[in-house]
């Protein structure tokens, strides 16, 4: 079966926000011709067999329990999309933290443009209660990085939450390095590259406080993320 929209949610040990935001997606999608698309890293607290359940009974939901695969973000979301059956394909992340009301206007303004970002630095978008100095440093040295690296000009390239068009993705699939968390701009950098014409559109959003589980940004994905981009800025593809 075909669908219009296809969600992947990459999770790692969500156990206790899975089944909440499923539900969620599922309210403000219940017009639409979606489906949803679980792509767990085999969690140790089984964030997997809760999926499965879900599954058992809604066809729209499945799970990609990866097992004996390299562990990650990105791999994870590769997975997810070439698995996916939709015309437009969505990422969120599985911790709540990425506000899915604003799931609906992305997904809208994906049958426009070939390429949205969720950007909490966008009009209408917020970092509910803030961040540390550390973290807005982080992410401000990120997209300095990514802009000098790689040329790409965005507000937020670290964001995860995005939206394109399953013919973006078919035209640069190949040239896809998934690691780490640098997924969107391993996306974007390839579909600048590859993609004549194409169509970028940032979008404001919501980012919450996460309230349950633990955060992955650590000073291993700090490196990886850095790595990345040099990989790309000089690779010959």
């Amino acid at each position: 079966m075909k669908y219009k929209y296809s969600v992947v949610i990459p999770t790692f040990n969500e156990k206790e926000n899975i089944e909440e935001l499923i539900s969620r997606i599922e309210q403000l999608l219940s017009a639409d011709n979606y489906q949803i698309i679980v792509a767990d890293d085999d969690s140790p607290d089984k964030t997997w067999e809760i999926v499965g359940k879900l599954a058992e009974k809604n066809s729209r939901i499945s799970c990609i329990r990866r097992v004996g695969k390299e562990r990650g973000l990105s791999p994870s979301i590769i997975d997810g999309f070439n698995q996916a059956k939709g015309e437009i394909f969505a990422v969120i992340d599985g911790d709540l933290q990425h506000d899915e009301s604003f799931l609906p206007k992305m997904l809208k303004l994906g049958e426009d443009y070939d390429i949205v970002l969720g950007t909490r630095h966008a009009d209408g978008g917020e970092i509910e209660g803030g961040w540390p100095l550390s973290r807005k440093l982080a992410s401000s040295i990120a997209t300095f990085a990514a802009k000098i690296i790689l040329g790409i000009s965005v507000s937020d390239p670290m964001s995860g939450y995005f939206v394109m068009k399953r013919d973006i993705y078919e035209k640069i699939k190949d040239k896809m390095n998934p690691k780490g968390f640098k997924i969107f701009l391993e996306v974007l950098f390839w579909s600048k590259k590859y993609c004549s014409n194409l169509r970028v559109k940032e979008s404001g959003i919501n980012f919450r406080p996460r309230t349950a589980g633990k955060s992955k940004l650590g000073a291993k994905v700090i490196w990886e993320y850095f790595s990345a981009l040099l990989q790309m800025r000089f690779s010959r593809q």
